[in-house]
């Protein structure tokens, strides 16, 4: 065979593979680098727990957090929950992950490292185990998420034990 015409063939097929990759990245499994907005980076959140079954907001007991979404799907979470006693909670670590144009699923867990000792009035008594954070974040715009949670507590036989209800998280990104 000619050597130019097997030139020109690994050209053409070179251009011909260089066209299809960014035409089959918008696919439906195209991942979050095409989403709207992207989530990675830190966020300053305010959540407020809610009783699931209700709606029933409790706005006294919002809390300030942090939550950091990095470019390979992991996610970490710090806390002032002032109804956490000093060293109860551990930072929260977990996954993301894109469900839709602008929107996304985040899930962590924390561990509770022993049981309260004397809780504040109104503050609830916390087992030791795990705290899970299951939310689902709908972007606003480029800054804003706002989000739905299920929060479940643990203790360390795994069962279910209150606080566990819902929150409603609202975002904004750290500039």
């Amino acid at each position: 065979m000619n050597t130019n015409l097997i030139l020109r063939s690994m050209i053409a097929v070179a251009a011909l593979l260089a066209s299809a990759g960014p035409a089959a990245a918008d696919g439906p499994d195209a991942g979050r680098a095409n989403a709207p907005w992207i989530l990675e980076g830190t966020w300053a959140v305010t959540i407020t727990p809610y009783v699931c079954a209700t709606g029933e907001e409790f706005p006294q007991a919002a809390i300030k957090a942090y939550h950091t979404f990095t470019a390979g799907g992991t996610m970490l979470e710090t806390t002032s929950g002032p109804t956490f006693q000093p060293g109860q909670r551990t930072a929260g670590n977990g996954f993301w992950e894109r469900t839709g144009r602008g929107s996304f699923r985040a899930v962590f867990e924390a561990f509770v490292l022993f049981d309260s000792v004397n809780p504040p009035p109104f503050a609830p008594a916390y087992k030791r185990g795990t705290q899970r954070f299951d939310q689902g974040i709908l972007m606003q715009d480029a800054d804003h998420w706002s989000s739905d949670a299920v929060v479940t507590f643990r203790d360390t036989a795994g069962a279910v034990v209150p606080p566990s209800n819902c929150a409603r998280v609202a975002a904004e990104r750290m500039r």
